[in-house]
């Protein structure tokens, strides 16, 4: 991908104490990746299901799981210290642990789902962290991905020039035939392959309207800038 590791720790540690302001902007399209991604974990109140959350960042991710899974077990994962330093205080009754997107320090077979978002463009080795995904996750376990296309790295680009904010650091979007490849060669079968976000900003009625298009022209769905994979172990 083009960069490496300690790279994308160095800079995630540098701006984790602006990360929450940042994404309070008004046109931040942040939070849909939890409102469109907890949509595809079915409810339950059982304590013996257990969910890996990655990455966690400060825990926005939380209170979607949390209203779907309330007494499950979860793992939040983050690369950053810093982050998750700050996640520990938000809540401080939830179990956060680090990792370099490369192994996930976590028993095979472990996990009922996987909630992974925005975070395989930012590992410099793909392929790698979906073969973790892939052996953690219990036999027909649901890994929920989503990701930027390689179009949105435009998209970024403009934010970071005309709003500012925290940065995305070392990042490649990465062509949904590219993420679809990955998955199919890690062994999963994708369920669903969706796309939102095509009008980012504005109110909600005109993003939901664009998430309307995307539903009506699947042509469009590479300029979608959040696709989401839902994917179950075979």
């Amino acid at each position: 991908m083009g960069f490496r590791i300690e790279e994308v720790i160095a800079h995630w540690n540098s701006v984790a104490f602006k990360y929450d302001s940042s994404n309070r902007h008004r046109l931040n399209p942040h939070h849909w990746r939890f409102i469109e991604g907890i949509k595809h974990i079915p409810p339950s109140d059982s304590a013996d299901l257990s969910i890996l959350s990655i990455w966690s960042r400060t825990g926005d991710a939380i209170p979607y799981i949390r209203s779907k899974l309330p007494n499950a077990k979860l793992y939040n994962f983050e690369s950053s210290s810093a982050m998750i330093e700050i996640a520990k205080i938000k809540y401080p009754s939830e179990s956060f642990f680090e990792t370099d997107l490369s192994r996930i320090d976590l028993p095979g077979e472990s996990m009922d789902y996987i909630l992974s978002q925005e975070t395989l463009e930012h590992t410099p080795a793909p392929p790698a962290l979906l073969e973790e995904f892939y052996r953690v996750l219990k036999p027909a376990g649901r890994l929920v991905l989503s990701l930027p296309p390689r179009i949105a790295d435009l998209h970024q680009f403009t934010w970071e020039a005309v709003v500012g904010g925290h940065g995305d650091g070392p990042r490649r979007g990465i062509p949904s035939r590219v993420v679809l490849f990955f998955l199919k060669e890690a062994g999963f079968r994708i369920t669903e392959h969706k796309a939102i976000l095509l009008l980012p900003v504005g109110p909600k009625w005109f993003i939901l309207f664009g998430d309307w298009l995307l539903d009506k022209a699947p042509f469009l769905r590479e300029l979608g800038i959040m696709q989401f994979y839902i994917c179950t172990k075979i």
